[in-house]
């Protein structure tokens, strides 16, 4: 069963948490005021600067922040601080059932990957695979603002449509046996996808557009994370395989990327896209986690076939 939270309205209070990686409070800062002029308010978890080493507070903490937003009726959404590392640690103490009880939009990308993947899998809750506080809207020239508040509002598809199509429409996109295709979206960052495979929180792909991105991992740690992905199953019968943005190290491994990709799908059946405007860079392509859209590649257009979320405007 699909789980979905409550659509936002203007003047709503989203929750900021950090499950990963420590936050600096410039960012944040910097994050709120995006938030404010954007029409809504915010409250932060207990904990939000804390530091334990290279994670943003002990576990404990962190787990305990996330869970008191989750039960605190005056937030309506949780807005992840930054990603880095962290969030697959919280997962075996998360109380889904809790979750379930209290189903809130989960805004995030990058390491929350881990989070929205278990929440899929677990629960069916649908999240939000987008911007983060501290990162992307404390540059808020560099977030796709109109998609994003459109998603989590609940606006209906004839405004949806031409806001999601307009990524498919990116001059840069290549094609490997375009097609028209539909089904739930799912994915992330590459790395953090490939962590979770063989754990109880790694969701079915079968029949699902699987998203792809990731940043500093060089090809050969590319190539290892995609072939344990198949060898894990996860290319066996998904929808399509979205490729986004993956900003390698070397740069003059760059040009070699796109064709990696192609030789490594080149034996599969499903359409692939490469070069889509997702992941670490500006105006990233925003999708909910568990929601279904259709693609039509030669046409390069995107429909939503499901609100994503409770309410419909």
């Amino acid at each position: 069963m699909v789980l979905k939270a409550q659509a936002l309205c203007i003047g709503d209070c989203l929750g900021i948490f950090a499950p990963a990686s420590p936050v600096r409070e410039e960012y944040v800062n910097r994050g709120k005021k995006f938030l404010l002029q954007s029409g809504y308010r915010f409250c932060e978890g207990n904990s939000l600067y804390n530091r334990n080493y290279h994670v943003a507070g002990d576990i404990g903490a962190r787990l305990a922040d996330f869970e008191s937003l989750i039960l605190n009726p005056e937030v309506r959404g949780l807005v992840a601080a930054r990603g880095g590392y962290g969030s697959m640690t919280l997962l075996p103490r998360l109380d889904f059932r809790l979750i379930r009880k209290h189903p809130k939009i989960i805004l995030g990308f990058s390491d929350i990957t881990a989070l929205q993947m278990a929440l899929w899998h677990k629960i069916g809750l649908i999240t939000f695979s987008g911007p983060m506080l501290a990162v992307d809207m404390a540059r808020p020239d560099t977030v796709n603002s109109d998609l994003l508040w459109a998603l989590l509002s609940g606006a209906d598809a004839g405004e949806l449509n031409p806001l999601l199509s307009a990524s498919l429409a990116a001059p840069e996109i290549e094609f490997l046996r375009p097609d028209t295709f539909s089904g739930r979206l799912l994915g992330g960052t590459l790395t953090i996808l490939a962590a979770l495979a063989g754990t109880g929180f790694m969701p079915d792909f079968a029949g699902k557009i699987i998203f792809l991105e990731d940043r500093g991992e060089p090809l050969y740690r590319i190539d290892r994370a995609l072939t344990q992905l198949r060898l894990a199953g996860v290319f066996k019968s998904p929808a399509a395989v979205v490729c986004g943005d993956f900003s390698l190290p070397n740069q003059a491994e760059e040009p070699l990327l796109s064709d990696f990709l192609r030789k490594f799908f080149a034996a599969d059946d499903f359409p692939v896209l490469l070069n889509f405007p997702y992941g670490h860079c500006s105006r990233s392509f925003i999708f909910p986690q568990g929601s279904e859209m259709q693609f039509e590649c030669r046409e390069r257009k995107i429909f939503l076939l499901e609100c994503p979320v409770s309410r419909c405007v």
